[in-house]
């Protein structure tokens, strides 16, 4: 009676092929109770370094090429105090908000500036000797950019909810001239024309210039589109050799132990991200400007989201995880600062490292919220009958339940035997029939899996489908 089974499954494919699915044209908007304006979060910037004179200091660069202009807003935070001279600190370059449509992470960037307002503060006010935490940062000097691509941003603001490049559809980052130019065959204009030469950009023009001034030691750039924790290659698909960027890799590792539950994807962009990106801001500054740790942090993403749902797919849209986001990456770089003296071009400055990174009230808190992001993630709390009783019988007999054992075995000998000969003592089993039965369902199941992933993919839900939205 096989023909029936293929002839119910055929019905099945049928009907998934012909169900009517969700509304793809259904786009999330933004929440601006939930996120700031770029006018709003500027606004608070200025707010944020007004309050904290001793050492935070604002810097806007203005620059034009060919009638398109961009400004540059730089945020420098010195907790030690304001000072001109930084060779014996150790020297952060953070952008936030390089591509337009990643609303979350210059949210981040505004709660890195408050949460090192207060840091500043106590260290200011202090009385008592400074913590292992505190001489770390009065040794360090934050170059914070909170918004990059302000122009993309914009567009993002008047709609475009899927734009990432600048205000004359750009990417900024493949406009660094590191392999900038090549075209991989999935190269898409849309998502990553990287302009008409390297550095054609005022938003990349003026981030060289201060890299070139400041040659910070670290780079980190924060996205959002996935959640990972990436150092170069983009280009690639390894990492550079030696122990400089295995001290970074191991960085990134602990990171991902501190604030990414261990979800996080760590090393190569070009090896986890799906994609080879050349010309990238990462890649430029690890190859060509000498940085010895060169990051990208992918902070969030919801891959469920469709295609044409930007705004989902790449930022929080529950207030209670926005928040968590927010926190958590923010702590994080603070975490980031305490790990520097393990790498071997921060221990070469005589910096004592910290040997209880997550024992920082910053770092408790990250912590903290880490476990809410994680425990809103897990499924609900159900556990098979069978699970229950394995987990029972190890914890409280301290072995396997034989008894259910035998009652199973029972089961299975109280079953009638076809197809069994017993020849000489000798059991034999005539496997032909049930290997006849799966020849004849096989072709009928993969028609019904492709059916599926076919209509998955008309909704734009299959993530390995709809990869072209990019991320780094």
């Amino acid at each position: 009676m096989w023909w029936l089974g293929l002839s119910a499954l055929l019905l099945a494919a049928q009907g998934l092929a012909e169900a009517p699915g969700k509304d793809t044209t259904a786009v999330t908007q933004p929440d601006y109770t939930l996120y700031n304006t770029r006018e709003q979060l500027f606004r608070k910037v200025f707010d944020v370094v007004d309050k904290h004179p001793l050492f935070m200091e604002v810097d806007e660069v203005p620059l034009a090429v060919d009638d398109y202009e961009a400004i540059l807003t730089v945020v420098t935070v010195e907790p030690g105090g304001l000072s001109r001279d930084h060779d014996d600190k150790m020297r952060l370059l953070i952008s936030f908000g390089e591509h337009g449509r990643e609303l979350i992470t210059p949210e981040v960037g505004l709660r890195l500036l408050e949460l090192l307002g207060q840091l500043g503060s106590e260290m200011e006010h202090t009385t008592e000797a400074l913590t292992p935490q505190q001489k770390l940062l009065r040794r360090t000097v934050f170059k914070i950019l909170p918004m990059e691509n302000v122009n993309g941003r914009k567009l993002v603001e008047s709609g475009q909810l899927c734009e990432r490049k600048n205000g004359r559809g750009v990417d900024p980052n493949r406009n660094w001239d590191a392999h900038w130019g090549f075209k991989e065959p999935d190269y898409d204009p849309a998502e990553e024309y990287p302009g008409s030469a390297p550095f054609s950009e005022p938003e990349t023009a003026l981030l060289l210039a201060l890299t070139n001034s400041f040659r910070q030691h670290v780079w980190l750039n924060m996205h959002s589109g996935m959640e990972a924790l990436f150092m170069p290659y983009d280009h690639l698909a390894d990492i550079p050799p030696g122990p400089g960027a295995q001290a970074s890799l191991h960085i990134l590792q602990q990171l991902n132990t501190l604030h990414c539950g261990g979800r996080c994807a760590v090393g190569s962009g070009g090896k986890s991200v799906g994609y080879l990106a050349h010309g990238t801001a990462t890649d430029y500054m690890y190859d060509v400007a000498g940085v010895p740790m060169s990051f990208t942090w992918e902070i969030f993403g919801d891959l469920n989201a469709t295609f044409v749902d930007c705004f989902k797919m790449f930022n929080p849209v529950d207030s209670a995880v926005v928040e968590a986001t927010i926190s958590n990456w923010a702590a994080a770089v603070v975490s980031l600062v305490e790990l520097l003296p393990n790498h071997p071009d921060i221990a070469a400055m005589n910096f004592e490292p910290s040997s209880k990174v997550a024992g920082t009230a910053s770092n408790q808190t990250a912590l903290a919220v880490t476990r809410i992001i994680t425990e809103s993630e897990q499924p609900s709390d159900t556990v098979s009958a069978g699970a229950e009783a394995m987990t029972h019988d190890s914890e409280v007999h301290g072995g396997t339940n034989h008894a259910v054992l035998q009652h199973t075995d029972a089961g299975l000998d109280s079953e009638p035997q076809h197809n069994v000969l017993v020849e000489h003592g000798h059991v034999y089993t005539n496997k032909l029939p049930a290997i006849l039965n799966w020849l004849y369902v096989l072709p009928v199941v993969i028609l019904v899996l492709l059916v599926v992933l076919l209509k998955s993919a008309r909704k734009g839900r299959t993530s390995w489908l709809r990869m072209r939205q990019r991320v780094v």
